[in-house]
């Protein structure tokens, strides 16, 4: 069954990519694990969780997180080329990524309501 779809609306019709903001998320899970410059952060984004943000998002991301002492950073010189800016958690950080798994926990729980409902498996619907 086809839906026809006026390009001009898009009410009512899921937002393209990750939902706003769940990259400060993601940052903040990441940085917990393990300290991280932004060229890790990115390469791993990508590769483990399928998330893609350009570098420039990431960075101002980063900046953001920063600013609000959820995380902090140095500079790491290297031997061979330049130095690298490093990234790691604060226990502010820690706190609003306590704040973020909360929240996400209930929009996970949210949207497994949503597809037991959508695959009928619903009490009461057939």
């Amino acid at each position: 069954m086809a839906v026809a779809v006026d390009a001009g609306r898009d009410a009512g019709f899921p937002p393209k990519g990750t939902p706003k903001n769940h990259l400060m998320a993601w940052l903040l899970v990441m940085l917990r694990a393990r300290n991280l410059h932004g060229y890790e952060i990115m390469k791993e984004l990508r590769s483990k969780f399928d998330v893609i943000s350009d570098p420039g998002t990431i960075y101002r991301a980063l900046r953001q997180l920063e600013r609000d002492g959820y995380i902090s950073s140095w500079w790491d010189a290297q031997d061979q080329g330049p130095a690298r800016r490093i990234y790691t958690l604060t226990e502010d950080g820690n706190a609003a990524l306590a704040v973020w798994s909360s929240a996400l926990e209930h929009y996970r729980s949210n949207l497994d309501v949503f597809f037991t409902l959508y695959s009928g498996r619903w009490p009461g619907v057939s």
